[in-house]
């Protein structure tokens, strides 16, 4: 059974340095990002609400407070992923994510991040430079 994993996550995994809006939240952001990104467990990419969101303080009741702003976010990392030949968003490995992911231009990256509060931290921009860091891809 793949884990449920927002799409624009895939992104938030290359900036996780352990911070988050509650201790609550780091260690349940931690512990999907060790399944998803350390040990390249199974994913079903999607667009609501996800494993990550559900300890998360903006989520209300099924929805996030942001929740127009992240779907934009999400429609973007698809369109990517499958621009660079990522067809299946059902039951894929992070690890064929990240190799579309990785070839994802710098500015791109900032057309999706930038409205971010976290993206202004430069631990995403940091990563994203530095590809070597993506554990898998």
């Amino acid at each position: 059974m793949p884990i449920i994993l927002r799409a624009h996550h895939l992104l938030c995994f290359l900036g996780f340095r352990g911070a988050g809006y509650s201790k609550e939240f780091v260690e349940n952001f931690e512990r999907v990002y060790k399944s998803v990104y350390l040990e390249n467990l199974p994913i079903k990419i999607v667009s609501f609400p996800d494993e990550i969101c559900r300890c998360c303080p903006n989520l209300a009741a099924t929805e996030c407070k942001f929740e127009q702003k992240v779907k934009k976010y999400d429609a973007k990392v698809v369109e990517l992923l499958k621009f660079y030949g990522l067809s299946d968003l059902e039951n894929v490995l992070p690890s064929e994510a990240y190799s579309a992911l990785k070839k994802v231009l710098p500015h791109q990256l900032e057309s999706i991040c930038r409205t971010c509060e976290w993206f202004a931290l430069g631990f995403c921009k940091e990563s994203f430079y530095r590809k070597d860091l993506w554990k898998n891809g």
